[in-house]
């Protein structure tokens, strides 16, 4: 009796089951727009690092048309590559329709950080930092993945261990100082000259500084090359 019973009511039910099964193959499902939004935002952050997207759920109510066609995406005006941005997602096949999905994305790089707490004015060595793989969307003042950038330069603040290295802490440290005697290296061609000189200002590897030449009195502009070694091209 009780087997007849359970027969009849999944009878009574199957109908309803049915109606319900093909309204749903009429709608867009949520899981295909938030796909496509992925897709979009993916395809506009080429970058060397790891993209992950978080694409935020849609309402459950909503009930959209199925498209006839693949789904267009696109970025609405004023949109950028930010941590936080909107996806938008049209049908324009039948049912026309548009709708704008909120997105997180954070990107995940090498890059380096403190490996200790550092004073202001410490010359930065190879064993003051480490490479780590760090979020860095959302870090305005900048970071930096080569230690060719980072060594020999001088700190211009404090640090704490962890810190993210910016390009704004850091300075070409003085290699000439102004008033002190430089090695001028005059060339030209292939004859190469050395002068005494007097160094005009302060200047790092590879900035150019004023010099002022002992025996003619002659002030150059010269590219500092190393402690008190400097270059011109005449």
């Amino acid at each position: 009796m009780r087997i007849s019973n359970a027969i009849n009511l999944l009878a009574s039910l199957l109908p309803s089951l049915l109606v319900v099964e093909s309204q749903a193959a009429e709608f867009q499902s949520h899981q295909s727009i938030r796909e496509a939004v992925r897709a979009h935002v993916v395809s506009r952050h080429t970058t060397d690092g790891r993209t992950t997207v978080h694409v935020s759920g849609l309402d459950r109510r909503l009930r959209l048309k199925k498209c006839k066609a693949p789904l267009e995406t696109f970025s609405p005006p004023g949109s950028s590559k930010r941590a936080r941005s909107t996806v938008g997602v049209r049908c324009r096949a039948g049912q026309n329709w548009s709708i704008y999905v909120p997105v997180t994305i954070e990107i995940t790089k090498p890059i380096l950080i403190a490996n200790r707490q550092l004073p202001r004015d410490t010359i930065i060595g190879s064993g003051d930092f480490r490479v780590e793989e760090h979020p860095v969307s959302q870090l305005h003042r900048g970071y930096l993945q080569d230690p060719h950038r980072v060594i020999g330069k001088i700190l211009n603040r404090d640090i704490r261990e962890g810190d993210v290295l910016t390009p704004g802490w850091l300075e070409a440290a003085t290699t000439v100082k102004k008033g002190s005697m430089v090695t001028i290296l005059a060339r030209t061609g292939t004859v190469q000259v050395r002068m005494e000189g007097t160094a005009l200002a302060d200047g790092a590897t590879g900035e150019k500084i004023k010099v002022q030449n002992s025996s003619s009195n002659r002030q150059l502009e010269a590219t500092v090359t190393s402690s008190g070694t400097v270059e011109v091209n005449l």
